[in-house]
C-alpha cells in the first residue's frame, strides 16, 4: 500500500512538473516584433561584389611543402594590395613560409589586442555541374559565385575592406589589431602556427581571436523562426584508428570460418548497432537549444525550452533522431576505408578497416581508443592509432571578450539570436588557444541550410547583401573596441 502511495505521488509530481513546463514554454515564446534591418545600398553592393570577385578568380589551392606552390598566393596578395592599398601601406607585415601572413595595425594601446583570421586557401573544385566556372567569380544580380566565396575569402575580404576604409577615414584603433591568414588551413597545415609563434615572441596575448566557424544561419534548428548566430567556442578533435584482422590466408574455394573480413564486418556491425561511447549534453550544447527555444513552436519549444526537466530525455533521443544530434553529444565513429586481399579468389592473410573519430571533450582520444580496442579484441582484431589531435580547449563564454562579441553581433544582426556551439570540423584558431581563452569561431555571414551545403560543394556562392553586412560588422567591431 505504501508503495502504491509513493508511485501515485511520483506520478502526481511528474504531472505537476509537466504542467509547469507547459506554462513556461508559453512564457518564453518570442513575442518580439519584426526589427528593421539596415538598408543595403545596391551601388555599394555591386562595388563590393566586383572587388570580391577578383579574389575568387585566383585559384589558391592549399600550400604544400612538397610542391612549394606559392605563386597563386602571391598573385592573390597582389590583387589584395590593389584592392586594399591603405592596408598594405599602413600595417606592419610579416610573411611566413608558404605565404601565410601576419599584419599588425598599431593602436593607441597594446592592451586587449584583437586577432582577425581567415585563410587564403581553398579546396579543389571541378567544373562539372557548376552553374558558372568555379573560378570565374561570376557576379549575378544577387550573388557572387565561386570556390572560396563562403570558405573563407568572404571574411578575408570583409575585414581587409573594413580596415582599408577606416584608414581612409582617418580612424586610429584604440588597441592593436592583428590579421592572421594562412595558406594551408584546408590541409590542417602549419601556417597559423607560425603566426602564434611570432605573437608569443612579442608577448602578445589576444583579448579575442575571431576565425571562421559558425554563421548567422536560418533554419538551423527545427521550427526556429529566427536566424541563429552560432559562435564556435570549441572544435572537436579527430583520430584515425586502424583495425586489422589476420589469418593464414588461403584459396577462396575452401573458405574457413571467421575470416579477417567476416570478423571485421562483425566488429563494425557491433559498433554501429550498439554505440559504445559516452553521450552527454555539455552546457555549450544546452545553450544552443535554450537560445533557440523561444523562437521555436509546439513540441520543440516545450522540450528545448524546459531542459531543466527534459534534458535526460533529449540527450537520449537526439542521437537516435539524426547524425547531427549524435555529433553534438558524443565522439562520433565513421568507418571510412577498408582493404582485403589483392585478388577475388584469395582469402586475405590480413585485412583492415579505418575508423575516423571526431572526439568530443567528454571522451578524449585515449579513452575512446580503449573502448574500441576492447571490443575489437573480442573479434581477434588489433587496433592501432595512426594520427590525431585532441579537441580544442573550450573558450570562455563568461568573459568580457565574449560579451563584447555578442553585443556586436546583436547590434549588426538585430533579428538574430546568439548562441555558443561546438565546431564539428577544424579551424586555424585551434593554434591560438595556446595564447588566449577567447578563440571564437564565427563568420558574420548570413546563410541558410541550403547555402551551408555549398561549402566544399558545388555552386558555392555568397549573397551580395551578406558581403555588405560582413564588412559593416567588422567595421563596427573595430570601431567599438575601447
Amino acid at each position: 500500500m505504501i508503495f502504491l502511495y509513493i508511485l501515485l505521488g511520483l506520478i502526481g509530481l511528474l504531472l505537476i512538473l509537466m504542467i509547469v513546463a507547459l506554462f513556461n514554454s508559453y512564457l518564453i515564446k518570442d513575442r518580439s516584433k519584426n526589427v528593421t534591418l539596415a538598408d543595403i545600398d545596391p551601388i555599394e553592393s555591386d562595388l563590393l561584389a566586383k572587388e570580391f570577385s577578383k579574389m575568387i578568380q585566383v585559384e589558391t589551392l592549399s600550400y604544400s611543402k612538397t610542391q612549394d606552390n606559392v605563386e597563386k598566393f602571391r598573385e592573390l596578395q597582389a590583387v589584395m594590395k590593389e584592392l586594399f592599398p591603405d592596408v598594405y601601406s599602413t600595417l606592419e607585415q610579416e610573411v611566413f613560409k608558404g605565404e601565410s601572413i601576419l599584419f599588425k595595425w598599431k593602436g593607441k594601446s597594446k592592451e586587449k589586442p584583437i586577432v582577425l583570421m581567415a585563410h587564403q586557401d581553398i579546396v579543389p573544385a571541378s567544373k562539372d555541374d557548376w552553374v558558372f566556372d568555379p573560378f570565374s567569380g561570376e557576379v549575378t544580380d544577387t550573388e557572387v559565385y565561386g570556390r572560396g566565396t563562403l570558405d573563407t575569402k568572404c571574411t578575408l575580404y570583409a575585414f581587409f575592406k573594413a580596415i582599408d576604409q577606416l584608414i581612409k577615414d582617418g580612424f586610429k584603433p584604440e588597441h592593436d589589431i592583428y590579421i592572421s591568414s594562412s595558406t594551408d588551413e584546408e590541409t590542417s597545415g602549419f601556417g597559423a602556427g607560425l603566426s602564434v609563434e611570432a605573437l608569443k615572441k612579442k608577448g602578445v596575448k589576444p583579448y579575442m581571436v575571431l576565425d571562421e566557424g559558425g554563421a548567422i544561419v536560418t533554419g538551423s534548428l527545427p521550427s526556429a523562426q529566427k536566424p541563429i548566430a552560432l559562435i564556435g567556442v570549441l572544435e572537436k578533435g579527430y583520430v584515425n584508428i586502424r583495425f586489422t584482422a589476420k589469418s593464414k590466408g588461403g584459396h577462396s574455394s575452401t573458405p574457413p570460418k571467421n575470416s579477417p573480413i567476416s570478423r571485421l564486418s562483425a566488429f563494425v556491425n557491433d559498433v554501429e548497432t550498439h554505440f559504445p561511447l559516452k553521450t552527454k549534453m555539455i552546457p555549450e550544447v544546452a545553450d544552443i537549444f535554450k537560445s533557440a527555444a523561444p523562437s521555436m513552436s509546439g513540441i520543440y519549444r516545450y522540450l528545448f525550452g524546459n531542459l531543466w526537466l527534459f534534458k535526460p530525455l533529449v540527450t537520449f533521443l537526439l542521437p537516435k533522431i539524426n547524425s547531427y544530434g549524435r555529433a553534438l553529444l558524443s565522439t562520433t565513429i565513421a568507418f571510412t576505408m577498408s582493404k582485403g586481399s589483392e585478388a577475388a579468389n584469395v582469402i586475405p592473410s590480413e585485412a583492415y578497416v579505418i575508423a575516423n573519430l571526431r572526439t568530443h571533450p567528454i571522451q578524449n582520444i585515449d579513452e575512446s581508443f580503449k573502448v574500441l580496442e576492447a571490443i575489437a579484441k573480442k573479434y581477434d582484431i588489433e587496433a592501432v592509432i595512426e594520427e590525431g589531435r585532441e579537441a580544442s580547449p573550450i573558450s570562455s563564454t563568461t568573459n568580457d571578450a565574449y560579451q563584447y562579441l555578442i553585443k556586436n553581433i546583436q547590434d549588426s544582426y538585430p533579428d538574430a539570436l546568439v548562441s555558443p556551439y561546438i565546431m564539428l570540423g577544424g579551424t586555424d584558431s585551434r593554434f591560438f588557444s595556446e595564447i588566449t581563452d577567447s578563440a571564437f569561431r564565427f563568420s558574420p555571414v548570413r546563410m541558410d541550410n541550403k547555402e551551408l551545403t555549398k561549402i566544399h560543394g558545388k555552386n558555392e556562392s555568397i549573397k551580395k547583401s551578406a558581403l555588405v553586412e560582413a564588412v559593416r560588422f567588422f567595421t563596427e567591431l573595430i570601431k567599438n573596441h575601447k
